[in-house]
């Protein structure tokens, strides 16, 4: 991969992001809404913004797009490092961001089929918003994987001159553990472990926000030294 290849799959991770945050946004999921929300309610919700809500999970599309060109300009740079394991690592780091992402594609699709049809019974509307949410919330195994591997690769390198410094794959693995706090989400309507919890939605999209920003910005410095 190119240098010019790396700088843009570097910036689509925090761009796609962006993007989604806008999308959540002017869906009036910002801030999420509760597991207890009663039904009808939710159907006023999905009536009311049905406009924002289709362009929210159109916006999804191009996060995971983007989401995944940054795991695989990633992964081309992680192979580089020098360490015999590296190699292997990068893969597994691409293979299972790509797998983390897949489940999102049903918050996207399960939202905007709940506003395809809003004289469907209130039910109906309620499952597909319990659907999005946990699509976008639950399904964080494969990540936890992903950002070991992304730590182990980093913490392979043992060259004169590392290309990623030693305390990022640490972040990466540290990262890895507190998105596991959405795991919890199938036990809780309400508090800190909820989808719209302060530990399963709020502090696990910081989480990964900041890592895709740092992760963005080691990216390019890679790229313009021309290590990778």
């Amino acid at each position: 991969m190119t240098n010019r290849a790396q700088i843009f799959s570097a910036v689509c991770g925090p761009v796609g992001a962006l993007l989604l945050f806008a999308g959540l946004f002017g869906a009036h999921f910002i801030p999420p809404t509760s597991p207890s929300t009663n039904m009808n309610d939710v159907v006023s919700l999905y009536r009311e913004h049905t406009t924002g809500i289709r362009l929210c999970g159109i916006s999804m599309l191009f996060l995971l797009t983007a989401l995944m060109t940054q795991y695989t300009g990633l992964s081309d740079q992680l192979k580089r490092i020098q360490s015999p394991h590296a190699s292997t690592w990068a893969a597994i780091q691409v293979t299972l961001g790509g797998m983390s992402l897949v489940p999102v594609y049903g918050s996207a699709i399960a939202w905007a089929v709940a506003t395809y049809r809003l004289d469907r019974t209130p039910e109906l509307t309620q499952t597909l918003n319990d659907v999005g949410w946990f699509c976008l919330v639950h399904p964080v195994a494969p990540a936890l994987i992903q950002m070991i591997a992304c730590g182990l690769a980093v913490l392979s390198d043992r060259s004169t001159n590392p290309m990623f410094p030693r305390w990022y794959g640490f972040f990466s693995v540290w990262i890895g553990v507190v998105l596991m706090a959405g795991l919890l989400v199938p036990f809780f309507k309400s508090g800190p472990w909820a989808w719209n919890g302060l530990l399963s939605f709020w502090l696990d999209a910081s989480a990964l926000g900041a890592w895709l920003n740092i992760t963005s910005v080691f990216m390019i410095k890679i790229a313009r030294r021309g290590t990778a």
